[in-house]
């Protein structure tokens, strides 16, 4: 099976089950913590996988993928949770590295982590605030000094995701590779593969062509370069003095689901490549045939190999190969056991954050949908119809909410006990008069501004529909 013949996300938004909604709350319980609170976050050092730029990444990648694939139409708590994370990455303790890294590999200070090199932060940076956009209706992260980085008393650089997208095109543009460096000297084609999807996020937003003939830039690079050896396996990296970082399972797994975005032919050859050669499927499980490289958690530098699994598995759902999802989950529920937190939160127990972020990525993917995302493919509509706007964490947790642009329907269940609480309607029609079925009552009207609440009582899966007189 191809990725092309498979179904597109969108034709069915699924229901998260009680897994799914336990693996959302790892995420959220991370987020919606005051912005200048870190509790969960691993904290070793900020140069390599366990800094907190890959975990705020992919905590948002992850929430926005739930959003798109099961609640497209709720934002409330689950859009104020990417914001925050968006936030998180301007804190100096994320982006102050760089100053040291620059003066160290390149013999010149100027902390700005944007202007020179560096797309480990620029460019999973607009990914993120890409995928933000592309689902919710905020573009308060656009405009020079939104995404404040305070250097000092006196200096500080005022980005937003417009100078975002111009540094990403600047530095392209500007290396011989195409491909530019993370750390100091050392280019990693996932890395770049990230920023270009990221980067072609912004011109579909905002009607510009920064990305132009990137891609196709990029694809020779591999080749030209070596990054993509003739075995059809891409190295990890390419450094100074003719240094070759290995080929790493892991990394041709994330390879796939992030070339799915922009090269969606190499993402198929990479997958096919990947399948043939290193998973094995017996019994309905899967086993990898990893190297020594592979069993490192790049999150926190401990032994195991959570890496390698949790990225096949998002690889496998984005690629549409249900056959080896099924098999990974199977076997994944028998090397690594589950953590929940008093609260209901689940995790894979002894993996770094990353690693549990990537994990959790890797439940909310469908068919095609990391590339749905990246590239827009939302229905109108999505932006026109009623959506839920509010409703309290932990009280009430959402497991699908979708609109066909004139009703609203959703499936809620309880986080912290039976109970009654109120949510918040918008996007209605302006005094428009609507039917509710599932609700404390059963009409509503919307007041001047589209807006209305209800009041619900879950107790157990509820669903609730509303939907116009």
């Amino acid at each position: 099976m191809t990725l092309s013949d498979t179904v597109s996300p969108i034709a069915d938004v699924g229901e998260s089950d009680l897994d799914d909604l336990a693996s959302l709350r790892y995420l959220l319980d991370l987020a919606l913590q005051p912005v200048d609170r870190w509790d969960g976050f691993t904290r070793l050092e900020q140069i390599g996988g366990s800094a907190l730029r890959y975990q705020l990444n992919y905590v948002g990648y992850a929430l926005s993928m739930a959003q798109y694939t099961r609640t497209p139409a709720f934002t409330g708590y689950l859009a104020e949770a990417q914001a925050n994370m968006i936030r998180k990455m301007c804190d100096k303790k994320v982006w102050g590295y760089w100053a040291t890294e620059r003066l160290a590999g390149y013999l010149r200070w100027n902390p700005d982590p944007m202007v020179f090199a560096n797309v480990m932060y620029t460019g999973f940076f607009a990914t993120m605030l890409s995928f933000y956009e592309t689902l919710n209706d905020d573009r308060s992260f656009d405009d020079d000094g939104s995404l404040p980085l305070v250097w000092s008393r006196n200096t500080r650089y005022d980005y937003g995701f417009h100078r975002i997208a111009q540094a990403i095109e600047h530095n392209m543009r500007q290396s011989p590779h195409t491909l530019y460096p993370c750390e100091p000297h050392l280019i990693y084609p996932m890395c770049n593969t990230i920023a270009v999807a990221g980067l072609a996020g912004y011109d579909r937003l905002h009607g510009t062509d920064l990305t132009d003939d990137l891609v196709v830039k990029i694809r020779e690079s591999f080749h030209r370069n070596g990054y993509l050896m003739s075995n059809g396996r891409f190295r990890f990296g390419l450094g100074p003095a003719g240094l070759k970082l290995p080929a790493m399972l892991s990394n041709d797994a994330v390879m796939t689901y992030w070339l799915s975005c922009v090269m969606p032919d190499l993402a198929q050859e990479t997958w096919e490549n990947l399948r043939d050669r290193k998973i094995t499927l017996r019994g309905g499980r899967a086993r990898l045939a990893t190297a020594p490289i592979d069993n490192l958690d790049v999150g926190s530098y401990r032994m195991g190999d959570a890496w390698a699994w949790v990225n096949v598995a998002c690889a496998a759902r984005e690629m549409g190969d249900a056959e080896v999802a099924g098999a990974v989950d199977v076997a994944m529920d028998d090397r690594f056991t589950r953590e929940r937190s008093s609260a209901g939160a689940r995790k894979l127990a002894g993996v770094s954050t990353w690693a549990n972020c990537a994990y959790a990525f890797s439940r909310f993917i469908q068919a095609g949908s990391v590339r749905g995302l990246a590239n827009g493919d939302v229905p109108a509509a999505w932006r026109t119809g009623p959506i839920l706007a509010g409703a309290p964490y932990p009280d009430v947790l959402v497991a699908k909410a979708i609109t066909d642009g004139t009703a609203l329907d959703l499936v809620l269940r309880p986080g912290r006990g039976n109970r009654r609480t109120t949510l918040q309607l918008a996007r209605l029609a302006p005094h428009g008069r609507y039917r509710v079925m599932g609700a404390d009552r059963a009409e509503l009207i919307a007041d001047a501004d589209g807006e209305a609440s209800v009041g619900v009582t879950i107790a157990g899966r509820l669903e609730l529909r509303v939907e116009p007189v």
